[in-house]
């Protein structure tokens, strides 16, 4: 699996992630699961991606109505999740570098000069449109960080 969630084009916000759901998936031409179900996901792949889910509802919703979010439109209308990270990040979107191996690349060829921390502990880094943000699991992902990251997209205006 490539990618779950609208296209490239049409994305406003897109996650990067380590690895896929391992359910039982129908796929398009291009390994994509572009007919996404949020509910489908939760009951083939279990309490780790309905809690992943959720952190990329709270971040992406622009009301605290995430639940409804989460359940009726991610994934189908401005998100998108890729499983790898690309070599070009496009201006007019936001980019959620999810883990430390996702960000490993990003940091391998930037210095992390001008990156602005949104925590205390510099788990969480903003440089433009580009977010450098723990795994999504509420561990390493509180809701302070959460919040902090939800001011910052409505400050810095992205989308």
């Amino acid at each position: 699996m490539q990618s779950i969630g609208v296209s490239r084009e049409k994305a406003k916000i897109i996650f990067i992630l380590p690895t896929p759901p391992k359910g039982q998936y129908r796929l398009n031409k291009d390994s994509e699961l572009s007919e996404v179900a949020v509910e489908n996901i939760i009951s083939q792949d279990g309490n780790h991606w309905r809690k992943i889910l959720t952190i990329m509802a709270k971040l992406s919703c622009n009301t605290d109505d995430w639940r409804n979010y989460r359940d009726s439109e991610l994934l189908t209308q401005h998100e998108r999740i890729e499983f790898k990270t690309p070599m070009q990040f496009n201006a007019d979107k936001s980019y959620f570098l999810c883990g430390q191996a996702m960000q490993q690349n990003v940091t391998e060829q930037t210095s992390l000069h001008g990156w602005q921390a949104l925590n205390e502990k510099g788990s969480l880094l903003v440089k433009a449109n580009l977010i450098l943000c723990p795994y999504l699991d509420y561990r390493q992902f509180p809701n302070t960080d959460i919040e902090a990251v939800r001011l910052y997209r409505h400050s810095a205006k992205i989308t």
